[in-house]
């Protein structure tokens, strides 16, 4: 997997998550994201242990 790719996903899905001064959001939905971004890390690393 290309670096710039992995990243570029991770900060996707991190952009959807509230800052400060935004309106909550249900922990529910916040809870998919985070783990989405983290599949896609272990996705990165599992396909670097194979090459």
């Amino acid at each position: 997997m290309d670096p710039d790719v992995v990243q570029a996903e991770v900060d996707r899905l991190l952009d959807r998550l509230p800052t400060d001064g935004d309106a909550p959001m249900d922990l529910t939905v916040q809870a998919q994201i985070l783990e989405r971004a983290h599949d896609v890390l272990v996705e990165a690393l599992s396909s670097v242990d194979k090459s």
